[in-house]
Formats: C-alpha cells, sequence, structure tokens
C-alpha cells in the first residue's frame, strides 16, 4: 500500500520508491460522506488534501503535502449494465480488480495499459494509456464522474450536465476535486491472440504505416545497442485461451525477479558491458511466439523490476524521426541504457490536460534501470521530444514546469481558469501541481482562461 500508518506518523512511497514522505495525517474513506467531510474538516484547517491512489507512478504527481487521502477502502462496483455497458465503479477500485468484475459479467475494458495495479480514478486522471492506433486512453472511455469538490459539494460529472469539468477533469491530475465513482464504457468480453516477432530497427520502421493501418492493437519494444525490434500484434480471435498463470508467475517473479533483475545488476556494476548484456538479452528473447488469451491478460505484462521511466506524446507522424534519433543520441553519447524502449499508439481525444489531446499520437517510453546516466539520458530525450512537441506522461519523470506546460496544451489556460475557480485556496495543490499551474507563487493563468463551472 502506498500510504500505511508508522508509530512516527504516515508514510507514503510510491511504487517506483522515488517519492517518499512522512505526514501528520491521513484517511482510509470507505463511504462518499467520510471523504466530504474530510475535505471539508482539512479546508476549514487551512491545510492540503491529495489522493494517492495506488501511487504507481515516477512522478510526484501523487505526493502529498500534508493529508493523505487512500480511496483504497471506497472501491468495488456501484453499477453494471451488460445492455449499454456502462460500468459503474467506487473510484478506489484497482485495475486488476475491475477486470475481475468486467470478466464475471461478460464485458471487457476496450483497451488496458501494460500494468492493472492503478486505482481507476488515478490511471484516468494522470492519462494512463494503452497501444490502439484507433483507441484512446482510458479516459476517453469515461462517460461519467462522480466528485467531491474543494468546498465539500458534490457533483455529478458529464458532458452533458457539466461538459466543461467533463472534458478537464478525466485527465484531471486531483486538481480539481476528489473523484469518488468512475462509469467507463465497456465492451463485450474478448480473447486477444498475440503475436510478437522481431524485425530489424530499419525494417520495423518502414513496416510501421502498414501495422498502424492494419492492426487494432500494437506496440514495439527495441533494446538499445541491437538491431531488433519486436513488435507485437494482437488481434481479436474466438480461439481458446492459452494463457496458463504459472507461466505468468514464473514471468513475473523468476525471469524478471531473478533473472532479469540479476542482469541489471551486472549492468549497474560493470556499465561498459550493457551493450554486450543488450544484444544477449535481445538474442534470447526477441523470438517469434504466439499466445490467446483474454482481453485483458493479454494487455497486462509481467510486472518489471523497479526502474525509471520518462515518456513522450509526440504526433504519431514524428514516430521515425524520434527512434532514428534516440539511437544516434544513446550510440553518440555512449550513454549505458539497459532497458527498452516502448513505443505505443493511441487516438487523440479532447480532455484538456490529456497527453493525447486533438491528434494520433506515439506515446514513445524511455526506462533506465539503475545507472549513472540516468539524469543525462532523460534530459536529452526530453529537450528533443519537447522540439518535437512531445507531452510528458504526467506520472512519470519530466522537468518541464509551468510556462513550457501552457505552450503543450491548447486548453492548458482554460483548466488552470477552472481550477483556481473551483480551488482559490489551494486545498488540492500539492509540489507537483504548484510546478505546473505556479510561477513563483503566482497562477499561471492569464486573460483569455475563461473555463467555468456550469452546475446543473
Amino acid at each position: 500500500m502506498p500510504l500505511s500508518s508508522t508509530p512516527y506518523g504516515y508514510l507514503f512511497e510510491n511504487w517506483a520508491k522515488t517519492e517518499r514522505t512522512l505526514l501528520t495525517e491521513a484517511s482510509w474513506p470507505a463511504r462518499e460522506r467520510e471523504v466530504v467531510a474530510t475535505v471539508r474538516r482539512v479546508r476549514t484547517a487551512g491545510r492540503r488534501l491529495k489522493v494517492v491512489g495506488g501511487a504507481h507512478s515516477w512522478s510526484d504527481a501523487a505526493l502529498p503535502s500534508y493529508h493523505g487521502m487512500s480511496l483504497d477502502r471506497l472501491a468495488g462496483p456501484v453499477s453494471i449494465d451488460r445492455h449499454s455497458g456502462e460500468v459503474t465503479v467506487w473510484a478506489g477500485t484497482r485495475l486488476y480488480a475491475l477486470n475481475t468484475l468486467l470478466a464475471e459479467h461478460g464485458l471487457a475494458m476496450p483497451v488496458l495499459g501494460s500494468v492493472d495495479q492503478q486505482s481507476v480514478a488515478g490511471a484516468i486522471s494522470t492519462g494512463t494509456h494503452g497501444s490502439a492506433p484507433r483507441l484512446g486512453n482510458l479516459a476517453s472511455l469515461v462517460t461519467r464522474l462522480r466528485m467531491v469538490l474543494p468546498d465539500g459539494e458534490v457533483v455529478q460529472v458529464d458532458g452533458d450536465r457539466t461538459p466543461e469539468l467533463f472534458q478537464a477533469a478525466r485527465v484531471g491530475l486531483g486538481a480539481l476535486g476528489v473523484i469518488t465513482q468512475v462509469t467507463f464504457r465497456c465492451v463485450p468480453a474478448f480473447h486477444l491472440e498475440e503475436e510478437s516477432y522481431p524485425l530489424s530497427f530499419d525494417e520495423a520502421l518502414r513496416a510501421l504505416p502498414e501495422l498502424l493501418d492494419r492492426e487494432e492493437f500494437v506496440k514495439l519494444w527495441w533494446l538499445p545497442y541491437t538491431d531488433q525490434v519486436q513488435v507485437f500484434c494482437y488481434r481479436r480471435t474466438q480461439q481458446d485461451s492459452t494463457f496458463r498463470p504459472i507461466r505468468r508467475w514464473l514471468d513475473e517473479r523468476v525471469l524478471n525477479g531473478v533473472v532479469f533483475s540479476a542482469v541489471l545488476r551486472v549492468g549497474e556494476a560493470k556499465p561498459e558491458w550493457i551493450p554486450a548484456l543488450n544484444r544477449a538479452v535481445g538474442s534470447i528473447y526477441f523470438r517469434p511466439s504466439r499466445q490467446v488469451a483474454r482481453s485483458d491478460q493479454s494487455f497486462h505484462i509481467a510486472m518489471p523490476p523497479i526502474h525509471d521511466e520518462t515518456e513522450a506524446a509526440i504526433p504519431v507522424e514524428q514516430t521515425g524521426t524520434a527512434l532514428r534519433w534516440l539511437r544516434e543520441f544513446l550510440e553518440g553519447q555512449g550513454l549505458a541504457v539497459n532497458f527498452v524502449v516502448e513505443v505505443r499508439f493511441g487516438a487523440g481525444d479532447d480532455a484538456w490536460l490529456s497527453p493525447a489531446y486533438g491528434r494520433a499520437t506515439c506515446f514513445l517510453g524511455a526506462y533506465i534501470a539503475a545507472s549513472r546516466d540516468r539524469d543525462r539520458f532523460f534530459q536529452g530525450f526530453e529537450e528533443r521530444m519537447l522540439s518535437l512537441g512531445g507531452r510528458p506522461h504526467w506520472g512519470k519523470f519530466f522537468r518541464v514546469q509551468g510556462s513550457g506546460i501552457r505552450r503543450l496544451y491548447p486548453r492548458f489556460d482554460d483548466f488552470a481558469a477552472l481550477r483556481a475557480s473551483l480551488d482559490p485556496e489551494g486545498l488540492l495543490l500539492n509540489p507537483f501541481l504548484e510546478r505546473i499551474f505556479l510561477e513563483d507563487g503566482r497562477s499561471t493563468t492569464i486573460p483569455g482562461g475563461r473555463a467555468t463551472l456550469t452546475r446543473p
């Protein structure tokens, strides 16, 4: 759990163990009225409150500065409509629990990300996504929200009654209120056949336009200092599942937890060996394979060892340019990068702070385990991706802030104006949000920010 009680206070720690703090106050509400009461009490005291979700993050997006609120007890189903496919759950529900619930009712999420440890509210609030060129991120599947605003009022949020709040709150960074319920648009359950195979780096880039046109679900992995790219395609099928839980357990606990972790430790001790280690890993694991599984079991991967991640959402047409630059950058700078580069895709959407706002997107993930070169790698990557119009993943490492963030989002000032109108006292601010929305203690909102909350 990211939030726990200790003899000295309440400890918050995120999954990546990059953020940790000891808090004076914490709460685990089990009912919405308890959320309301806590919000009002903390606001009256002039303190700050932050909902931590599953804290499956690398950035300090979920880092509380005074009162940490976990919604782990505010979890489970509210309503399930198999006819319409709309499913409402409490906001603290973890994705793995949602997937199990949906499967029991013959339903599924249309698309999912690679891991299932996040809370549903945290996943949508940070723009969590999968890899489907014609489907959006998880927030784009939301049809309704229920929120406790900073003044303690409970509101229903949807595109008809509160259109601007709906467009803002789906990827709201926890800055607008405490989400208590999320309603998703789901689909009938389906199986996927996962086919993966290696291509050379140049072959993969040449094949990419056809892959994006042909495949419903597709992603790429490239190991730096190798010439191989592993292509993963997922196709709907009526075939029986070949998924074996014991194999997933072995992949997670033995292959990733023991073997891959040992390789990473060797690379940390001997960074000059990393190119050879990567080539060895690629020659062993970048091979043709096939399996059939329930959709959520296909989308999710065995949990990897702890590592660091940054990610840029770039215009999809910049994918080849970005990957070629990245190969040249790593080799030219002699950086020791010991993890895959992940290439995923998504449709554009209309959530104001979604990294995929308004455009078809390539999500280019740059990952690294413990390494002396992490900061140089991430800084160079971010600078180049920003020059290509890249937007950072809210839950991963990034440095750009304030006015640098503003220029990336056409509706940023509208979001900032709405945030300031809903939370003028800064109840929901934390250091992360301050860097985005405040400059020298002043709001980044400028004339032209016009969003207001229209109450039904």
